[in-house]
């Protein structure tokens, strides 16, 4: 079982290494294997911080730690240098396998997710997940437009609609385990949070590959041209503004028919699925298999335009409703614990705070309306759906926290140099604040008013 382990750790890390290099030779491996060290180091000291000495989410330890190990921080002193004329202060190795880590994030979330709970939930989970889409995307988009100013390069269209983007996600995990630590996970507020969560974290998926189908469709069409007003330079011409739509419909088609196949399929075929997983006896097997599946599907997203983490998720959903979902969770979180946290020590590492201090008061405001914009879009759609007032208040508020998915929709931004630092760091310390302040408030809005939230009937 070890011996697997490790050779799939090897091929994780090596050949994306390889490939990202252009060749075995040119590699440094003694340093690559190095700066592996320190990163898993420094993630495992930041997040026993954050969890034991401030009860906090270890991801958050994370983050914390890779801005501090960064190129502009003490990064220097432990290889850690950033690169002339790069977006990416980090070497393309490390980043590829970062990368390689969201894959197995999402594939994992995705396992762990009861797929046929969340296909059979109830209509008010759906409809708060939308409102706490809808309504952050837009805020978010208008506050660039209407108060950013970009410098020179970088299109302003974009820049709104990555910022729309990276308010939409929720964080599952936190919300779920302070509604643990209250005893209120089964309540009708905490079971509509952890659906909505759920549901959110899928529509701010299928948002970024809307945005990232719309921004290739434009520059396809400035690279073609087909107009005379260069659209990098951020102006919509009217022959983009009209292919518009029909880009973001066939993006949605492509979306949609993509994860209701693979969903079918996971669920029509789930014990077809586990008998042929099942036919895998060697150790390990069974795992390797379901990364096979996961990374294959993932790959298949990217083929047809979409993002590989839309696939890593769909890929995770299908298998989760096969029997072997306890043993898979239960083989896949090693190498989960392995990989994943160098992803979020490099998204720290692309923090340069002293780029924020430019735009402070944008940042402010950002994080001002990532808040109300989830409060309120959620709230308002829950109090409509059946909750009183202190239920819609608790399902707001439990809806704020960022998480992974808000993240990495930041890093895609900026390692496609579509934002820049200074926006980049807003959506990191965006993230951050708001899994902080979401616990006590929480358990704030549990402690005040009547212990039930839902509308009681006549």
């Amino acid at each position: 079982m070890r011996k697997i382990l490790l050779a799939l750790l090897l091929f994780l890390i090596l050949v994306p290494v390889a490939l990202a290099s252009g060749a075995v030779g040119s590699i440094d491996v003694p340093h690559v294997v190095l700066s592996i060290a320190i990163m898993l180091l420094a993630a495992k000291i930041g997040g026993e911080i954050a969890e034991r000495k401030f009860k906090q989410p270890g991801v958050l330890g994370e983050l914390l730690a890779g801005v501090v190990i960064s190129p502009f921080a003490l990064g220097p002193y432990l290889g850690f240098n950033v690169i002339p004329g790069e977006i990416m202060p980090i070497s393309p190795e490390i980043d590829l396998i970062g990368q390689i880590g969201v894959v197995i994030l999402l594939f994992l979330a995705g396992i762990e997710t009861d797929v046929k709970q969340f296909m059979k939930f109830g209509k008010v989970a759906g409809l708060v997940a939308t409102g706490g889409v809808i309504v952050p995307f837009v805020l978010g988009y208008f506050a660039i437009k209407m108060f950013y100013t970009p410098p020179a390069g970088e299109p302003i269209e974009y820049v709104a609609l990555f910022t729309g983007a990276v308010l939409t996600a929720t964080s599952v995990g936190i919300t779920a385990r302070v509604l643990k630590d209250i005893d209120r996970m089964n309540s009708e507020e905490g079971t509509t949070i952890l659906g909505a969560a759920v549901i959110d974290d899928i529509l701010g998926i299928i948002v970024l590959a809307m945005v990232i189908g719309v921004i290739g469709a434009a520059s396809i069409g400035a690279e073609g041209g087909a107009t005379n007003v260069n659209i990098i330079d951020g102006a919509w011409n009217s022959v983009v503004a009209k292919s518009t739509t029909t880009d973001i419909i066939w993006i949605i088609i492509k979306a949609a028919v993509f994860w209701a196949v693979i969903l079918f399929v996971g669920i029509k075929y789930s014990d077809k699925i586990s008998t042929l997983l099942s036919k895998f006896e060697t150790k390990g097997a069974l795992m390797v298999i379901a990364l096979v599946i996961g990374f294959v599907v993932s790959y298949l997203a990217a083929y047809i335009g979409l993002a590989l983490i839309i696939g890593a998720y769909a890929a995770g959903l299908a298998l989760s409703a096969s029997t072997h979902r306890e043993h898979l969770i239960e083989e896949i979180t090693p190498i989960f614990n392995f990989i994943v946290p160098i992803f979020f020590v490099a998204m720290g590492m692309l923090v340069n705070v002293k780029e924020a201090i430019t735009i402070a008061g944008l940042g402010v405001l950002i994080l001002v309306l990532a808040i109300v914009g989830k409060a309120f879009g959620c709230g308002v759609v829950s109090y409509f759906s059946g909750f009183n007032y202190n239920g819609a208040l608790r399902v707001g508020v439990g809806m704020i926290p960022r998480g992974e998915v808000g993240l990495i929709v930041a890093y895609i931004g900026l390692s496609n140099e579509i934002i820049q630092q200074p926006l980049y760091v807003i959506a990191v310390v965006m993230s951050i604040v708001t899994t902080l302040i979401t616990p006590p408030l929480l358990k704030a809005a549990f402690a005040k008013g009547p212990l039930k939230g839902w509308k009681e009937k006549a």
